[in-house]
């Protein structure tokens, strides 16, 4: 077992003391929800969602998780390459519920998914949303993504719960400023064809600025939430 998937499975067991009760969600969720008993008695529902991040190097994979983590504090100074899998937690909390959803973060390697045999499906298992991050002013990477998607979703293809689920995030939205001498090559129309064509929702965003960096991750804690509660009412429905 790798550090990062010890550390994912390590923070499972978080919080089930003896009064919690604790359930796993059903299958196709691929997450953990927990029943935490709170001081006023009141139950809290908290769901754990594994979230992996991909796209090609340079990106700004790292820069957009750390950014999001840190409450747009912590924009990494100097560009460091994710040689393997870096993971993090953020909770994030749901509007007008008792509920919140803990975001794993995994955020993944970029070199070229043709020299990833080393790379193995085991980071991707388990994943119940992708960020698929490309760079306004880098083409290639524009183009990268359908390859990225189809890597990480023929791993969920031998799961339970059908297609992956995610989010096309387009990165360094600041470049689009100047008018003619803007640096960007991909327009958000583009962006947002192609997340059509994926099955994705399209999201912009610039980890310098920390602009609209929340946007896509309280989407997916949304989703999840949403959809766990689809799969417990129609649960509940069966057995009465």
């Amino acid at each position: 077992m790798s550090y990062e998937d010890s550390k994912f499975e390590e923070a499972k067991g978080l919080g089930t003391q003896d009064d919690d009760i604790v359930h796993m969600a059903p299958s196709n969720m691929q997450g953990l929800a927990l029943g935490l008993g709170e001081t006023s008695h009141v139950p809290r529902l908290v769901l754990r969602c594994k979230v992996s991040i991909v796209g090609d190097q340079s990106v700004g994979k790292s820069a957009i998780t750390q950014m999001f983590h840190s409450g747009g504090h912590m924009y990494p100074k100097n560009y460091i390459m994710t040689t393997s899998v870096d993971f993090c937690m953020k909770e994030v909390k749901i509007p007008e519920t008792n509920a919140s959803v803990e975001l794993f973060l995994f955020d993944c390697a970029g070199q070229s998914i043709f020299n990833q045999r080393e790379f193995s499906s085991k980071h991707w298992d388990g994943t119940s949303f992708v960020i698929c991050v490309y760079d306004v002013s880098n083409r290639e990477s524009f183009q990268s993504v359908q390859m990225w998607l189809q890597k990480v979703r023929s791993v969920r293809s031998g799961q339970s719960g059908g297609p992956l689920p995610g989010v096309l995030l387009a990165n360094k939205i600041d470049l689009r400023e100047g008018g003619i001498n803007s640096r960007a090559v991909v327009d958000s129309q583009e962006g947002f064809n192609l997340a059509q064509q994926c099955g994705l929702e399209y999201f912009e965003c610039s980890a310098m600025t920390g602009r609209d960096i929340d946007r896509p991750f309280n989407y997916i804690a949304s989703q999840f939430h949403g959809n766990y509660e689809s799969t417990v009412r129609r649960a509940n429905a069966l057995n009465e």
